[in-house]
């Protein structure tokens, strides 16, 4: 398929980059993932559209750790975008209906890495089969069963968010997002489109989450613009309360964010959830905390983190989710305001709730690394630097790098010079460049 757009240049640009850092000919990239020179050259061109199997061949080839593959994905976007507004001539009910059907297959190429190749085009197809047999509900688009399963399998990629790379779960939830996107587009029956709204909404937060892990700002800001939206036509403000909460607790990670503006996103998030306990009330005023110990307002911080301690307390027993998420923004919070003793003790507990591999698992160990600097500053940095070597470079996501400079940041002055330290700061330094 033919490229010849402003995103497939891009990501030809950004191909030839990292081959030419690895110092490797494109007839050395070919021959190492399987694939003619020639191919290697349109690719970097932006004159050919590299297929799903490729950019799932190149990526870990030139340890892109997951930038190619966003970079595809976008594209991707980009041309089904183009080709739903293009065809004026066709008559509408054919053209929407051919539009969807090739929208849905370039979001499926790009997400090809989520399921395999192989396994890619007969999995579209018994998804296809699937929602074709489910009868939908009168007036409507769509079936309950299919509304059912976006929201099903919005609890699957929020699982699985938390030990696979962002780029695989993005990957999947783009072809989620896909087979909904036609239906937010119809009229539905008000019941329909506030369910409809619903679970779009959750996938909508988790592609800007994914976005925004991937070093995508733009795409993240945007789709937490869409996840907003989408949540206040389902009309469930705890929802909407604890998109907003997530949002922040991304937000508030970037170097270069407002914490200003973050914290007005986390008291917004508290007023949504209202006065009565909730989960979502928990977690907006614990990101609250967050928001405020970075800002350097300890006093408040603790106070924001009491009250959502309070609240947890007073909801039924089973939130161990929460539970467990509290314990892990105690380590953060203490970490923050120096108190080591509570930092450590919160951590020790934490670290007992999440398996290995748990995304809160790998933060809390870089928390360790930055409370052991304020004894051992050598230690420390060695002990972070060690971890985050070792961590999958596609794990090492905005959040990681966060964490990271947590580390850098807690370094007394005369310790910044140390080799360790330095070599932290510059592989920081790389992956946020």
């Amino acid at each position: 398929m033919g490229a010849e757009s402003q995103e497939w240049h891009e990501f030809g640009r950004a191909l030839r980059k990292l081959r030419n850092g690895h110092r490797i000919t494109q007839r050395q990239l070919g021959e190492l993932i399987g694939w003619a020179d020639s191919m290697v050259s349109r690719w970097e061109s932006g004159t050919l559209t590299p297929s799903a199997e490729a950019i799932e061949a190149l990526d870990p080839a030139l340890n892109a750790g997951g930038k190619l593959i966003s970079l595809g994905l976008h594209a991707a976007v980009a041309d089904s975008n183009r080709l739903r507004k293009g065809t004026v001539e066709a008559k509408a009910s054919t053209r929407d209906e051919d539009d969807s059907m090739e929208r849905r297959r370039l979001m499926r190429d790009a997400a090809v890495v989520a399921v395999g190749g192989a396994m890619a085009p007969a999995l579209a197809a018994l998804t296809d089969a699937w929602q074709v047999s489910q009868p939908p509900i009168s007036g409507a688009s769509v079936s309950q069963a299919m509304i059912d399963d976006w929201e099903h399998a919005a609890d699957i990629h929020e699982q699985r968010a938390r030990f696979d790379p962002p780029a695989t779960i993005l990957a999947a939830l783009a072809v989620d997002y896909t087979d909904m996107a036609p239906h937010l587009g119809r009229a539905q029956p008000d019941s329909v489109q506030r369910d409809l709204a619903h679970a779009a909404a959750r996938h909508a937060a988790l592609i800007g989450g994914k976005w925004f892990d991937l070093g995508n700002r733009r795409e993240a800001h945007r789709w937490w613009t869409q996840a907003r939206l989408l949540s206040e036509q389902s009309g469930d403000n705890l929802l909407a309360s604890w998109l907003r909460g997530w949002e922040a607790g991304y937000r508030r990670q970037a170097p270069d964010e407002d914490l200003d503006t973050v914290l007005l996103v986390t008291r917004e998030a508290c007023h949504l959830a209202g006065g009565t306990p909730s989960v979502s009330r928990v977690a907006a005023l614990s990101e609250e905390a967050k928001v405020l110990v970075m800002l350097g307002r300890h006093a408040e911080a603790i106070t924001a983190l009491r009250q959502a301690e309070e609240t947890y307390e007073r909801l039924p027993s089973g939130n161990s989710r929460q539970g467990r998420a509290l314990w892990h923004d105690r380590t953060l919070i203490h970490t923050f305001t120096g108190d080591v003793k509570r930092a450590e003790d919160a951590r020790a507990t934490a670290e007992k709730l999440y398996p290995t591999g748990h995304r809160s698992a790998i933060l809390l160990s870089l928390y360790g690394a930055a409370l052991h600097t304020r004894t051992d500053p050598a230690e420390g940095a060695q002990q972070a630097l060690r971890f985050l070597e070792a961590l999958p470079a596609e794990r090492r996501d905005t959040r990681v790098m966060s964490a990271s400079r947590l580390v850098i940041n807690a370094l007394p002055d005369k310790a910044h010079g140390l080799p360790a330290a330095r070599e932290l700061r510059a592989l920081v330094s790389n992956r946020s460049a």
